[in-house]
């Protein structure tokens, strides 16, 4: 009895043996850096007809029955897979589930499938939703952009830690910065290298939003002045026998007066 097609959206956890038709967005190995970056499987990002992406997986093992197959862009049939539950962790798409490869998959590529499939397929997220997802390591969205400054380390100075920020700003007039380690930014560096102009518009997938800390000076604080300041320092007034000319000079009586003027200064200057 032949295999019946389903859809990302009908998969449940379980072994599959029906077959989906998908195209393959992008794939990257998985490596443990704490032996010595061993390979620990390839992690890959498909789209079926209905715009539905799914995370699936080949682990080392079975690596050698797919890898000359696996080609980003090109539409294959899938089937007699295992089905499960998404990590909560560095989601790549939307769905609960993902699948992987086991010793019955069958992979081929397609030339016609039964139903067109879409050539791309992202998860933008504008600025709000970034700060939302800020430090929180669950969701791996994407950005689009226009970049309005590099900084790069990249050299040929062998040996040295590479880095390349990229001030991106977003379709809400907001900015992001990009950053870009190691090996990564060696390799965004030369893309842009190789580039004929100034590119202008760049769309980073699965990154992962982080929020830094920032230092802000009393200066780009803004203060807002109010009438009853005046009033409150009548309140707070000190006895006549502290010498209020002299500010360093201060008392348990006179303190709290003395930095509430050094503070009227600063609201009321300029």
């Amino acid at each position: 009895m032949a295999n019946t097609r389903v859809f990302f959206s009908d998969l449940k956890s379980g072994r599959c043996s029906s077959f989906v038709e998908a195209r393959l967005l992008r794939f990257w190995e998985a490596r443990n850096i704490k032996r010595g970056g061993e390979l620990m499987w390839v992690n890959m990002l498909f789209v079926d007809v209905n715009s539905t992406m799914m995370q699936a997986s080949i682990s080392a093992s079975r690596l050698s029955r797919f890898q000359s197959k696996l080609a980003a862009g090109k539409m294959f049939s899938v089937s007699g897979f295992d089905v499960s539950r998404c990590a909560m962790n560095f989601r790549l798409s939307d769905s609960p589930l993902m699948f992987r490869f086991n010793d019955t998959t069958k992979f081929e590529e397609l030339i016609e499938p039964v139903s067109p499939l879409p050539l791309e397929c992202f998860r933008f997220r504008n600025q709000t939703e970034l700060v939302g997802l800020a430090n929180t390591n669950t969701q791996l969205p994407d950005i689009i952009g226009e970049i309005t400054l590099v900084k790069s380390t990249v050299c040929d100075t062998p040996g040295e830690k590479n880095h390349v920020m990229a001030t991106i700003r977003l379709d809400s007039d907001t900015t992001v910065t990009l950053s870009f380690f190691d090996a990564q930014a060696v390799a965004f560096h030369r893309k842009l290298e190789d580039m004929n102009g100034d590119p202008r518009v760049i769309v980073a997938t699965s990154v992962n939003p982080k929020m830094v800390g920032v230092k802000r000076t009393l200066h780009e604080v803004p203060i807002i002045k109010r009438r009853t300041y005046g009033t409150n320092m009548i309140l707070i007034m000190p006895p006549r026998s502290c010498n209020l000319k002299d500010r360093k000079k201060r008392c348990t009586k006179c303190f709290y007066y003395k930095e509430m003027e050094k503070f009227l200064e600063l609201v009321y200057r300029g």
